[in-house]
């Protein structure tokens, strides 16, 4: 199978701008930084934590915190969209009971799409400041 490099950009340029439409103006610029940073998060941790913290961050109670499960679930909905895989973006378990060949291709994925958002974040959230 061949991927064409636009369509990362496509995926990403989308889903960045649905992002930024839904997500009050005074989080872009925190929401851009956390873009930034979401090949380094994938890398280290996998798509299973994301998936809790993204859970986690839209549950809470702190209103400054709750952009970061948007982002997140944001993130993990451009994934599933792309990739074509049938996984739970509500539901972290999912990631764990994947069969590891499975989980660590569509991590990978996650690894190259998250660079693409990381390149289109400054141009559609704004320059980053630190969340």
């Amino acid at each position: 199978m061949k991927l064409d490099s636009r369509q990362f950009s496509k995926e990403a340029y989308e889903a960045l701008t649905d992002l930024a439409k839904n997500l009050d103006k005074s989080y872009h610029p925190k929401a851009s930084g956390l873009v930034q940073g979401l090949t380094a998060y994938i890398s280290t941790w996998g798509l299973h934590r994301l998936s809790a913290d993204a859970k986690k961050f839209l549950n809470g109670k702190a209103e400054d915190t709750k952009y970061k499960g948007k982002v997140y679930k944001k993130f993990l909905t451009a994934l599933k969209k792309f990739s074509g895989e049938d996984f739970n973006v509500d539901n972290e378990g999912c990631f764990i009971t994947m069969e590891f060949k499975q989980y660590t291709s569509l991590n990978r994925l996650a690894i190259e799409l998250a660079k693409e958002w990381s390149f289109w974040a400054p141009a559609i959230l704004g320059e980053a400041e630190e969340s």
